[in-house]
């Protein structure tokens, strides 16, 4: 099964390097921790879904996860993608726990465990409009039309699913994720009727990695955070203690003696998700808690291109581990 992985918001990487250097005594700490459990949890459900996905039979359908598209003066994103010669299907996964209350495809409604009901946007239109999105690329593309089909599917099987009026049941396009396979068996059971060869399919999988868009988030400016409120200095790598020391061309923890040459690596890349993607001799000495403009300009020649030069003098950061 041709599998096309898209490159991912930075959201989530850059949560974490946030989370690193906030002070745990700073406002947003707790936000900003929920944030990232979320996140995180959320990207597992996604890969529970990928696990039901896996079972189905290789080569007769191109699968591509997190497309993100531009259409006119936005983007649409669709966690997945799966395009058969007779159908293209999306899948769209939900993380939400809880009981969940569908009055159609109108409003939805989360019970949690205290009791608390809070209202949430209905995935049902949402991956509604995605799908008419994708439907104007094909029809710009001059494609035959496909049918265009979708699951909602619910990763959690802890998760209760009921209708919130009796007169509106919750639509069958609404499924928990150990369904997905049994599901996507029976709708190309129903379509048999060819509308694409595998060669057009394939077509259609380079343009849609042509006009994949990652999103880039700036984390800071999302939160209200200003980069003088991050703790700045060398992580150490084996207490997570900061600021490491720079002593004879190594780093030095001065709480558990551990000695790394690399530790200003992890940091730079911190800058890079958190600042900015270019830095000065100035920059990186406050923020690597260096005092030696020399020692500094040596760190930096030796992992990144630059350009300008003296005190003007820039250097592009990239992510190195």
């Amino acid at each position: 099964m041709p599998l096309i992985q898209h490159e991912r918001s930075d959201y989530l990487p850059k949560l974490e390097a946030l989370h690193r250097r906030l002070p745990a005594r700073h406002p947003l700490r707790n936000k900003i921790n929920d944030e990232l459990i979320k996140e995180k949890t959320g990207l597992k459900g996604e890969n529970d879904v990928q696990y039901m996905l896996r079972f189905l039979p290789p080569d007769d359908h191109y699968h591509h996860r997190n497309p993100r598209i531009p259409c006119t003066d936005s983007h649409f994103e669709i966690d997945n993608l799966l395009m058969y010669p007779m159908l293209f299907l999306a899948v769209e996964v939900k993380n939400w726990y809880g009981t969940i209350f569908f009055d159609g495809d109108k409003q939805v409604i989360r019970r949690d465990d205290n009791g608390v009901d809070t209202g949430m946007l209905n995935p049902i239109p949402q991956v509604k409009l995605q799908m008419h999105r994708l439907r104007l690329l094909l029809n710009k593309m001059g494609l035959p039309h496909i049918p265009l089909h979708y699951f909602v599917v619910f990763s959690s099987p802890k998760t209760i699913i009921k209708p919130l009026y009796p007169e509106t049941p919750v639509s069958k396009k609404v499924i928990h994720a150990n369904q997905l396979f049994f599901k996507i068996n029976e709708l190309l059971k129903e379509n048999t009727s060819l509308v694409l060869g595998m060669d057009t399919i394939a077509k259609i999988s380079d343009r849609l990695i042509e006009e994949h868009t990652p999103k880039k988030v700036d984390i800071l400016d999302k939160f209200g955070i200003k980069p003088s409120e991050l703790i700045h200095g060398v992580f150490c790598p084996a207490c997570d203690a900061a600021p490491m020391k720079r002593e004879y061309g190594k780093w030095r923890c001065p709480f558990c003696r551990y000695v790394s040459k690399n530790a200003h690596l992890a940091a730079l890349n911190d800058y890079l998700l958190l600042v900015s993607d270019v830095i000065t001799n100035a920059e990186a000495r406050a923020f690597l808690m260096v005092e030696s403009a020399d020692i500094v300009k040596k760190i930096l020649q030796k992992e990144y291109a630059c350009y300008g030069t003296n005190r003007s003098r820039k250097y592009m950061l990239k992510l190195k581990y």
